[in-house]
């Protein structure tokens, strides 16, 4: 196991004097904090709290081929094509909100569901979170799509997904780390993730209601 990497002895440099919820909605929630810098500084940060989990998966069929879903994006005006994707609830693990969404979305089951790795997808302004899997062995199911959501699903081959992030084609976040994850899996190079962080896949942040 490595070593840990170092931490400062007192490594927040920052004093809030104040709180303020600018905003709140079922999926996020918006702040602003008055800091004091140790060095001097006076400031305003702006926080934005993720209600929910991002969760990706990165499924794989049996011809090679990567399912990918395409839809608008409301934030950027334009069509993108994405992994099956959702936001699971803090009563949901991810493994749950996923298998959920690639049934929803794609009308699809995996027998072989693998944990590639966390991340913190925008860390300077959000606290969201980030957990992706490989799913194979795929079959179909039955599910149904939110009705507000139109979207298409398609399979690509693999090493060309790879080609169409290279060229700017595949740009959302979620897809780009879960691809190349994949790849470096499949190749031998991703090692194991921890217990501990494994344990993370498959459980809730908080007790269902």
């Amino acid at each position: 196991m490595l070593t840990p990497l170092p931490i400062p002895e007192n490594p927040n440099p920052y004093q809030t004097i104040k709180t303020s919820e600018i905003y709140a909605s079922p999926w996020i929630t918006v702040r602003e904090d008055a800091f004091r810098h140790r060095q001097g500084a006076q400031g305003i940060y702006s926080v934005v709290s993720i209600k929910h989990q991002a969760c990706g998966v990165v499924a794989i069929d049996d011809d090679d081929r990567l399912v990918l879903v395409g839809q608008w994006r409301y934030p950027l005006e334009e069509y993108s094509w994405e992994i099956p994707e959702g936001g699971g609830g803090l009563d949901e693990s991810p493994i749950e909100c996923m298998k959920r969404e690639l049934a929803e979305e794609c009308q699809l089951e995996a027998r072989c569901w693998i944990p590639l790795g966390y991340y913190r997808p925008s860390n300077s302004k959000t606290d969201e979170e980030a957990f992706l899997f490989l799913a194979e062995d795929l079959s179909p199911c039955s599910g149904e799509s939110e009705s507000d959501e139109e979207l298409m699903v398609r399979r690509e081959p693999f090493s060309e997904c790879l080609e169409r992030i290279s060229s700017g084609e595949l740009t959302d976040g979620l897809t780009v780390t879960g691809i190349f994850m994949a790849h470096a899996y499949r190749k031998g190079l991703l090692p194991t993730l921890s217990d501990e962080l494994q344990q993370r896949f498959f459980t809730t942040r908080v007790s269902p209601a």
